[in-house]
């Protein structure tokens, strides 16, 4: 293999060699020698390879550079009736003219290589070449970023609107839902007005029963007072009021009557409140020596009851009759202060 070295010398021009190495790249070399002579440098000379390779790169982009265009569908016809038309001579001469332009620029090359400048001219192509590819390039983005932009608005406008649907959407739904909760508000004050009057109309209804059965009870305690007082031979002796200044219940009253022939008496009474707790109705007979505590004995809801006893002494023995709240487990030998009901005997 010869010796390598660049393309260049020191003064700039290109080695002798190479002169007809751009040609062979772009098949412009008709002399066959020509071309056996550049294919065996390239093959023995290291520094020619490597001109050769970089002028092919160079080919080759400046082949896929410029975008391809296709030709007419019409031209092809066109060449074949052009030369149904022409004569032969006519035709021989336009394939000399072809064969003097494509010397002449294979002798044009050949001239720019060997002059020095084949390779600056091959990068100031390149780069212009790249420049309108980049140009035409940026004018396709271009017009990609307006039709995305184009398209942006669009949706950009739907977002608006769908965005303007929905808080119409949600402002309506707020205020069905303030009125519906309005309404609500208002069916439960009713509701809870009508449990209450329920709630109060049965406790009115118990009220009402109890009382219509404290007042049954109270009538077969007349009617059984009555029917003794006419058919067992009693007699009403005493009237019992309420003696209590200072009562802020309904004024109590009883009455007590007593067999004509007998020890026995039956005592009922009306009006009484309830008792505190641990405590007893109890009747007393006055004024036969020492207090008699007679029986104790319960009220029904409405304060009345009807009892039978037996006296221990004949009746107009005693002088009065009370009625007070006593212990129930244990009676003293004294009426308490408090008397709920009283009356004279006689």
């Amino acid at each position: 293999m010869t010796d390598s070295k660049g393309p260049r010398g020191i003064d700039g021009e290109v080695d002798p060699r190479f002169e007809n190495l751009a040609a062979y790249v772009l098949d412009a070399l008709d002399d066959e020698d020509e071309r056996t002579a550049v294919e065996a440098l390239i093959e023995t000379d290291s520094a020619a390879q490597a001109e050769f390779n970089e002028l092919t790169e160079a080919a080759e982009l400046l082949a896929i550079a410029v975008p391809p265009i296709a030709p007419p569908a019409r031209l092809k016809a066109r060449i074949l009736e052009q030369a149904a038309r022409e004569p032969v001579p006519e035709v021989a001469r336009l394939m000399s003219s072809v064969r003097a332009q494509k010397s002449q620029a294979s002798s044009w090359w050949s001239r720019a290589f060997r002059s020095g400048y084949a390779v600056s001219a091959v990068a100031a192509v390149l780069v212009l070449i790249a420049a309108g590819a980049l140009g035409i390039q940026n004018n396709r983005l271009g017009d990609e970023i307006d039709s995305l932009r184009a398209a942006l608005n669009v949706e950009a406008a739907a977002i608006t609107s769908l965005s303007t649907e929905l808080s119409t959407t949600m402002t309506n739904s707020e205020t069905t839902v303030a009125s519906m909760k309005g309404e609500m508000d208002q069916m439960e004050d009713e509701f809870n007005a009508t449990a209450a009057l329920v709630v109060h109309q049965e406790g009115m209804v118990s009220e009402l029963e109890v009382a219509n059965d404290a007042l049954k009870q109270a009538l077969r305690d007349q009617s059984w007072l009555t029917y003794v007082a006419l058919k067992g031979g009693y007699k009403v002796e005493s009237w019992l009021a309420d003696s209590r200044t200072t009562s802020i219940t309904p004024v109590a009253s009883g009455l007590i009557a007593v067999q004509v022939v007998g020890n026995e008496a039956v005592f009922q009474v009306h009006g009484l409140e309830q008792p505190q707790p641990g405590l007893a109705y109890t009747l007393w007979l006055l004024g036969n020596g020492e207090p008699e505590a007679v029986s104790q004995f319960a009220v029904s809801e409405i304060g009345s009851a009807t009892f039978s006893f037996l006296l221990p002494a004949p009746f107009y023995l005693y002088s009065s009759l009370v009625v007070t709240q006593e212990r129930i487990d244990r009676i003293g030998t004294q009426p308490s202060e408090v008397k709920f009901l009283s009356a004279d005997a006689n």
